[in-house]
Formats: structure tokens, C-alpha cells, sequence
């Protein structure tokens, strides 16, 4: 694709911060490193905060839509999936077509400074959709939809799935203790015994977590997504994220869909931030949350190349407006419109418009659109999408996950 550079951000690397620094892109890897300028290629200025591209742990993107659904708290997941599917607006969102709930969900996680997401379900339903998003999705990976009887008959079932995982070093991903009955809170036992527990599980939700199964989660050596916000919404209570930190699991956080859970990660890690501060009664800190949306996912699903801003890496990339002196807390804090621009494997995607010469430098072609009243560039057609979901539902559908001006 070319050579080019940034020159003045804040870096965030795996190991120090570097308050000055420059970052060299070659194709779609991370060429260079340094404190000093690039040279002698095409190079954008910014004064911003430069993160590997975030990792959002847990979504479906196929169930990307607004406004949130349900009448909590509930039991399990079950009742509230009945509950959705009875909704009027999940009858609004059914005249949509798949490909452009796809999109949607694509675009609602690139403009929250996702380059990465794991969208849980079959790789039937989401493999003809992959090549057309905005962003990447993980695609290697083994599945069950959960643990307990009354599971959706997702993969080939838990025990065969696991060993696929080893084989491939790829991860197993299942929902987990999401509710309280009588089968669901011994979840981890029974994944125990089915052989589905180790270092390349990801367990997503976990609420019924005990504190012996919190140790041995640490033990196998498995990965937890926590997605505060959905679980709050669904069963007024979340994963015990506090005991999980202190026992050293790796932890990450996902979104999970926009019908339960939040806007998009940018909201999550705030309202995880507030939820940890409000329960616990202490601070967990912006360089901890932002490790489990970079560093933690890229260890927990086996990404080799993603994740951490180092030589030899993809170039997945945020710059994020500087608004605190500490750059960990300008990531934390930000809004879509803080996002100055979002590289996926050494491309841009989305960014302020002043950028629009490096998209033209790199033949990127691109829209101008208007988010929250500021100009910005995307890849693709993202206000047709728009205009196309509300000429199905037969209205103006507005997303504000997606805060852009467009006309119908």
C-alpha cells in the first residue's frame, strides 16, 4: 500500500509511553518505533494520543439495533431473549437486510475506535458478511453458544470444540454463568468436566462466578469478558470483575449487542469505570481498562500481531484527541468526535477530515460525513446504510451509536 508516517503523538506502547514520539507504517505493518521524526515519506502531524486499535471482546453483530430491550432482572438469558423476540422493535429491526445489520454493526464498533471485534455466533451466519465490514472481525475461532441444557446448538459441542481450539491455537468462545438458576451457577464445573476449561477458553459474562471458581478460571489459565453494561441492564448485577483482577485473570471487556448492552465501547469503558468505582469503592485505573481492550484480548484469543503497538505489528491504530495529561485516561474519556483517525492493517478508515490526504496519498476513497456536528471521513457508503435501514422500516431511523447527519 506505501510508506508514511505520524509524527508528534503521545505513543502508547507495551511497555513505556513515550510523550513525543513517531510512528512509521509500511503496507499494513508497524515499521517503526521512535522518538524522532520520519523522514523523507508522507507524514501527518498530531498532537493526539496513539493506542493500538481497540478490541471489543463481545458483540453480535447481527443484533445491532436501538432502542435496548427487556424487563429485568431476569433469571437467565432465556426470558430475555423471549422477551426480545416478542418486541416490536425487534419485528422493525427483522425488514432489515442481514448484510446491512451487518454494517451497522460494523460501523457502530470503527467509529468507537474498534479494528477488531469478536462477534459470537455460528461461522455460517457470519461468514458471507466478513469481507464487507469496516472493520475486522475475528475470524478463527471455536464456539459454543453456553454451557448449560438448554443452550442454543451452536458448534459440535463443547468437548469437541475445546480440542479443535488446541489444535488450531485458536480460542473457544462460550457465554457463561449468565443468571443465577440451579444449573447456570455451576457452569464452571460442568465446562470443567466436559474438558472445555484452559488457556484458550473465553468465558463471556461469568455473574455466578463463585470464589472457587474464580480460582480455578485462574488456574486453566482462561480468559473473561466482562460486559458491565448489559449485565446491569439484564440482571441489575455484573460479573465480580474486583475478585477476578486481584486473583490475576485476564480480563476484557465487550459490549455485547446494543439491544442490552452499551452504545458502543467508548461508553462501556466509562460506565465500567463508574460501576468498578461506585462497587468497590476504589479506582480501577485508565491504563488497566485500556489494557483490557488492546493487550488482554489480544492474549485471550491468541492474536499474535494485534493489540500492542510494537515493530513488526499490524499497523491497528486509534489516535485519540489529547484532552488529559494522562494519555491512558484521553482514551477512556473520549467520544466519537474525540477520534482524530483509525487505521486498519496500515489503511485509514476513519478520521477528522483535515486528514483526507492521507486516504488521497494511499488511494483510500472515502465520504465525508458529520458526526455530532463535527466533519469527519469514512470508508464506504456509511450515510447510504443509513438511508437503506430507514427506507426498510419505513421512517427515519436514527442510531446514537451512530451520530451522523444524513437525509432520508
Amino acid at each position: 500500500m506505501g510508506e508514511w508516517g505520524i509524527n508528534g503523538v503521545s505513543i502508547i506502547t507495551p511497555d513505556k509511553h513515550i510523550d513525543r514520539g513517531s510512528v512509521t507504517v509500511k503496507d499494513d505493518i508497524i515499521e517503526k518505533i521512535t522518538e524522532q521524526s520520519p523522514k523523507s515519506i508522507f507524514t501527518i502531524e498530531s498532537d493526539g494520543v496513539l493506542s493500538p486499535g481497540l478490541i471489543n471482546s463481545h458483540d453480535h453483530l447481527l443484533g445491532t439495533y436501538y432502542p435496548k430491550v427487556g424487563n429485568g432482572p431476569y433469571e437467565n438469558w432465556l426470558p430475555w431473549d423471549n422477551d426480545l423476540k416478542s418486541a416490536p422493535v425487534y419485528e422493525e429491526r427483522q425488514q432489515i437486510d442481514n448484510k446491512d445489520l451487518y454494517l451497522l454493526g460494523g460501523y457502530r464498533n470503527l467509529l468507537s475506535g474498534v479494528t477488531s471485534v469478536s462477534d459470537h455466533i455460528p461461522h455460517f451466519v457470519n461468514e458471507p458478511f466478513l469481507d464487507l465490514l469496516p472493520t475486522k472481525v475475528i475470524r478463527d475461532y471455536a464456539l459454543a453458544h453456553s454451557v448449560s441444557s438448554f443452550a442454543l446448538a451452536w458448534g459440535d459441542g463443547i468437548t469437541v470444540e475445546y480440542q479443535k481450539a488446541i489444535k488450531e491455537n485458536i480460542p473457544f468462545i462460550t457465554h457463561i454463568a449468565e443468571g443465577f438458576d440451579d444449573e447456570t451457577v455451576k457452569d464452571v464445573s460442568t465446562l470443567d468436566r466436559l474438558g472445555g476449561l484452559g488457556d484458550h477458553s473465553v468465558l463471556v459474562h461469568g455473574l455466578a462466578f463463585s470464589d472457587d471458581d474464580i480460582k480455578l478460571i485462574k488456574k486453566r489459565g482462561a480468559t473473561v469478558v466482562w460486559c458491565g453494561d448489559s449485565n446491569t441492564f439484564m440482571f441489575n448485577t455484573t460479573a465480580r470483575v474486583k475478585n477476578m483482577l486481584d486473583e490475576g485473570v485476564n480480563v476484557c471487556i465487550g459490549t455485547d449487542s446494543p439491544m442490552s448492552g452499551g452504545l458502543n465501547l467508548l461508553f462501556e469503558m466509562k460506565f465500567d469505570r463508574e460501576y468498578y468505582s461506585k462497587t468497590y469503592g476504589e479506582e480501577l485505573p485508565d491504563e488497566q481498562i485500556v489494557k483490557m481492550v488492546t493487550v488482554n484480548p489480544s492474549r485471550g484469543f491468541w492474536l499474535q500481531n494485534t493489540g500492542i503497538l510494537r515493530h513488526g505489528n499490524l499497523a491497528d491504530l486509534v489516535i485519540f484527541r489529547k484532552t488529559d495529561k494522562n494519555p491512558y485516561t484521553s482514551v477512556v474519556n473520549a467520544e466519537i468526535e474525540d477520534i482524530e483517525l483509525i487505521v486498519i492493517n496500515g489503511r485509514p478508515m476513519f478520521g477528522n477530515a483535515e486528514h483526507s490526504e492521507l486516504f488521497e496519498f494511499l488511494k483510500v476513497p472515502f465520504q465525508e460525513i458529520e458526526v455530532n456536528g463535527e466533519q469527519k471521513i469514512v470508508v464506504g457508503d456509511l450515510k447510504g446504510l443509513l438511508r437503506r435501514i430507514s427506507k426498510a422500516v419505513g421512517f427515519k431511523k436514527e442510531f446514537p451509536f451512530l451520530p451522523v447527519a444524513f437525509e432520508v
